[in-house]
């Protein structure tokens, strides 16, 4: 799976660290992954071995004091890896019609996952969100502030 990322996106990830030949060793955090009960498919193991631990600052901002507050998002499932979040992530996974797997964390309380097929999705509480279709699309959001749009919620 490809990564391309262009434009106001690709300025942003860059600013975090990222560059198109940038692989971490994730062999440990898929394990604990896994270990906890996620499906981590392809897309996930190869969204994570480029951008995990990359924290993105993003619009919206919010200035305080003359200072301007921005929105991050921050690429480390870790936060979120326990065997309940798990469940929520099958949950979640019924909702969007696709296995998936979390990549990180956004400063609005978002839980961040990728599918297998490389989409985008976020969830909070109960809620589900399709964020975008590829990772180009996904970064050209957080560099325009664009939210996540609601497609709806899982019940117990």
């Amino acid at each position: 799976m490809d990564f391309a990322i262009r434009g106001r996106g690709r300025s942003l990830a860059e600013a975090a660290g990222w560059s198109p030949e940038r692989a971490v060793d994730i062999s440990g955090l898929i394990h604990e992954m896994r270990r906890v009960g996620f499906d981590v498919s392809t897309a996930a193991h190869k969204f994570l071995e480029e951008f995990w631990r990359l924290r993105i600052e993003h619009q919206p901002s919010i200035n305080i004091d003359g200072k301007d507050l921005f929105c991050w998002t921050e690429f480390d499932p870790t936060r979120v890896c326990t065997e309940r979040d798990a469940r929520t992530a099958t949950l979640c996974s019924e909702v969007a019609g696709e296995s998936l797997c979390p990549v990180g964390i956004d400063g609005f309380h978002l839980t961040v996952y990728i599918s297998p097929s490389g989409k985008f999705f976020a969830g909070m509480d109960a809620s589900v969100f399709a964020y975008s279709g590829s990772a180009d699309e996904f970064f050209a959001k957080l560099a325009d502030g664009t939210r996540p749009q609601l497609i709806g919620a899982w019940v117990l």
